[in-house]
């Protein structure tokens, strides 16, 4: 629980000076084709980085490491973590020079559909620009993995903040000081790079890591890290990979498209980011070492728990996106060169990604203990499966009225493909996990979450969330958190969910302890 905090308050920090950059980002550049240049340069970057932090390096490195730290000691451990850098930074290297090499045919392939020679010539020289982004991307995760695998929490997580805060600086630089000030939020993202590499050095230095160039390729840990990480790049980033296959679908769409469905993504993101990904991030050391000393039953345990908590998060998100998205959109977009019809087209994309945000939560639990198991194989055939889906489904429902929010809605029928095959594997590995252990408390989550919607509806509809006063909105959306968030509390403590009580029985405790309870016997067993 502590360590979940410092991840979600961290990220909290993160998501909201996210919030900030992609308000102001939309108040000075739109919904344009300028816009949808830069979002096609920084869709390969960022997405490598969401593979190598999310996916790949942190589901194959941890577990190898913690077996090598309890079996042969912190020196072995060290040394893996030695030589399994080098070989990252190399190849990562080398990509690299290929991506700057290869930006006109990169932008291309990206903006299949685009045929503006001025959109296509911005992308590939953003691309340029922001494909060095990778080797910080490289050297954080691997930061991630060996300061976690230590306890560690705090600077992994914190480095989007200055990554955020670098962009919004190139932001408000750029359309002050230069004539094209698209090239300078591409300069702020590099400097926010490199800020976030070098809050990792004194965690790493506690750690005992040491850097050093010792290239081994034949070392066991080595090549069982590596393969690991092959399949893994499918099995837990398969959204990633659909987002940007999403991406270049809805380049043969109306000018605009692309953006849409990158700011719908941006409010999605929030609930995944600070809460979801925290757990994930969290329990995946944990779960190692579980399986390290063939705990299954303590896995199953911890597996049921951590569902339970991020559905219990989920849930009402899903549920409050889609009934009054809207106005979330109007306050933090709607401003400058971002209009009403650009919030309304945004909003239609956020319906039909929300509907995706459960199953995906469910995701990134069930992924992790695959790969805390070394079961790397299942997660790549479910996101094999899924991968397909969405092409075939993005493809058949871009054509429809639905346009873009079709390709929205693929993407979540092919995650909730993809998180009913891994259910379906899981309780082969670990055992059943009792209904009434996940399927009643999601009942309650899911009756509290309705009652939320209705009643944070009810208080959009007094609001003019079109042409009102940027004060009148910002009051509504404080209303409608406020009384949704209550609104949903109260509903789950009345129908007894764990979490809400875990909660108040935590507060409780700390509230004797702080009126002195902690000089009396019972208050130290407390």
């Amino acid at each position: 629980m502590k360590s979940t905090l410092i991840v979600a308050l961290s990220t909290m920090t993160s998501r909201i000076l996210g919030f900030v950059r992609e308000a102001l980002f939309a108040a000075f550049f739109g919904a344009t084709g300028i816009t949808d240049a830069f979002f096609i340069a920084f869709r390969i970057p960022n997405l490598f980085r969401r593979l190598v932090t999310e996916g790949a390096l942190s589901v194959s490195f941890i577990p190898v490491y913690t077996e090598t730290r309890i079996k042969r000691g912190e020196g072995e451990a060290l040394e893996l973590a030695q030589k399994t850098f080098t070989l990252l930074l190399s190849a990562t290297a080398a990509i690299v020079l290929a991506g700057v090499v290869f930006s006109p045919e990169i932008a291309g392939l990206m903006g299949w559909g685009i045929d503006d020679p001025f959109v296509l010539g911005t992308a590939a020289r953003l691309n340029r620009m922001l494909f060095p982004f990778l080797l910080s991307a490289v050297f954080v995760a691997f930061s991630m993995g060996v300061l976690n695998s230590h306890g560690f929490f705090f600077a992994p997580s914190f480095a989007t903040v200055l990554l955020n805060a670098g962009i919004i600086s190139g932001i408000l630089v750029s359309v002050s000081f230069m004539a094209e000030p698209i090239y300078g939020v591409a300069a702020g993202l590099l400097g926010g790079a490199v800020l976030q590499c070098l809050i990792q050095v004194p965690y790493l230095a506690k750690s005992g890591f040491r850097m050093k160039f010792s290239p081994d390729t034949a070392h066991p840990g080595v090549r069982k890290i590596f393969s690991l990480a092959l399949p893994s790049l499918l099995g837990i980033a398969v959204y990633q990979v659909n987002i940007l296959v999403s991406t270049v679908m809805a380049s043969r769409l109306t000018r605009g498209s692309i953006s849409y469905l990158y700011y719908s993504d941006r409010l999605t993101e929030l609930v995944l980011g600070v809460f979801i990904m925290s757990i994930g991030n969290v329990i995946l050391p944990e779960m190692s070492r579980l399986s390290a000393s063939s705990e299954i039953g303590r896995i199953r345990s911890l597996y049921a728990s951590s569902i339970r908590a991020s559905l219990f998060l989920a849930v009402p998100a899903m549920a409050a996106l889609a009934a009054v998205g809207y106005p979330v959109i109007s306050v933090l977009f709607m401003r400058g060169s971002f209009g009403p019809e650009d919030a309304r087209m945004t909003y239609r994309a956020l319906v039909f990604s929300c509907l995706g945000l459960a199953p995906i939560a469910v995701l990134r639990i069930a992924a992790p203990t695959f790969y805390s198991l070394s079961d790397t194989r299942s997660p790549a055939i479910a996101a094999a499966v899924s991968f397909i889906v969405n092409i075939a489904a993005g493809w058949l429902l871009m054509g429809s009225s639905l346009k873009h929010g079709g390709l929205a809605l693929a993407n979540s029928i092919s995650v909730t493909v993809q998180m009913v095959l891994l259910q379906l594997w899981l309780r082969k590995k670990i055992g059943a996990i009792g209904a009434r252990d996940i399927l009643l408390p999601l009942a309650k989550y899911a009756a509290a979450a309705a009652l939320m919607a209705c009643s944070t509806a009810l208080i959009a509809s007094f609001f003019d969330w079109t042409s009102g006063s940027f004060g009148s909105r910002a009051l509504g959306l404080f209303l409608i958190v406020s009384a949704g968030m209550l609104v949903y509390f109260l509903a789950c403590l009345a129908m007894g969910t764990g979490e809400v009580d875990y909660l108040l029985g935590k507060l409780k405790k700390k509230w004797r302890i702080d009126r002195g309870g902690d000089l009396t016997g019972r208050g130290k067993r407390l």
